[in-house]
């Protein structure tokens, strides 16, 4: 069905729009000129070169309309991300009438758009980004096909909704430390840490190092000039706690809760996760920085 809509509030989806460009709003003032000059000098040949351009004129008018027809939106997926980066959307196109489409162009509005074509009957994936701002789902206004293809007199579109969505984490802002209270299991290992009062080992004086650990006797016996090491005891459990920070708002306390979790899994460390809703136990691994990272983005979400 071709349309000729007044306005934006008409548009629906899966509706084909067909306007001329401004090369083809040209075309047809070179016609009503061309058929002007004809009337005035009663020239055949200007009369058929008129109507030769206006039978061209409709052809394209079908060309156009019939190179979107069919088009359809097949399936979409959402890639995460964080707030402030742009979420990927991959979309798959196809045709329902089996015929190839020419310069099938999609894009957000605003957005500039992405030309494909669909031949041989065979489905084509498009990566489309939108921007985000906020955590939570991000969900895809409608995609916008168009095409202006034989000629590029006429421009025909339509709407299709993405049925996809994508979650988008809060922004990681490294901004504070752990707690001193962020391990609290008491399954730990000893760790090498300057100042402590726990001796650990002898090592060979390197310069740089504190003068006040050199091992004297050591030396006296004429071992060398080694150097003591010491070790405090470190919980490898720790618990990323919302309320660890009580005077910063909630936004805040989620970008730093999320950068210590990709330091934590980077770092191949075993932590938790305490909301005041939810608790994840102490674990490693993908699947747990995942499942914290999507409890960080729904985080207060209403029907999420």
């Amino acid at each position: 069905m071709i349309s000729w809509p007044a306005g934006l509030s008409l548009q629906r989806e899966g509706k084909i729009y067909i306007l001329p460009t401004a090369a083809g709003w040209g075309f047809v003032l070179l016609l009503v000129l061309l058929l002007l000059l004809s009337i005035n000098f009663e020239n055949n040949l200007t009369f058929a070169l008129t109507f030769l351009l206006a039978a061209l004129m409709v052809v394209a008018i079908l060309y156009t309309y019939s190179n979107l027809a069919g088009v359809r939106l097949v399936r979409a997926t959402g890639q995460p991300c964080f707030a402030g980066e742009a979420a990927g959307f991959t979309l798959q196109l196809g045709s329902d009438t089996g015929r190839e489409h020419q310069q099938i162009q999609l894009s957000w509005p605003g957005s500039l758009p992405i030309t494909v074509d669909l031949v041989e009957q065979n489905p084509v994936q498009v990566e489309l980004a939108l921007p985000t701002q906020r955590r939570g789902w991000c969900t895809p206004p409608r995609v916008k096909l168009q095409t202006v293809f034989p000629l590029g007199l006429f421009r025909s579109w339509c709407y299709q909704p993405v049925m996809a969505r994508a979650l988008v984490y809060p922004a990681p802002l490294n901004g504070v430390s752990l707690p001193s209270t962020a391990g609290n299991t008491g399954q730990g290992g000893l760790v090498v840490q300057s100042g402590s009062d726990d001796f650990s080992d002898l090592k060979r004086f390197q310069p740089g190092m504190s003068p006040q650990h050199i091992a004297w006797k050591v030396y006296a016996r004429g071992q060398g000039l080694h150097a003591k090491q010491y070790a405090a005891r470190q919980d490898l459990d720790i618990w990323l706690d919302f309320s660890a920070w009580p005077e910063a708002e909630t936004e805040l306390r989620l970008s730093w809760l999320c950068y210590w979790a990709l330091k934590l899994s980077r770092e191949d460390r075993c932590y938790g996760l305490r909301l005041p809703d939810q608790t994840w136990p102490p674990a490693r691994g993908d699947y747990h920085r995942q499942q914290v990272l999507q409890a960080l983005a729904l985080y207060g979400q209403v029907n999420s």
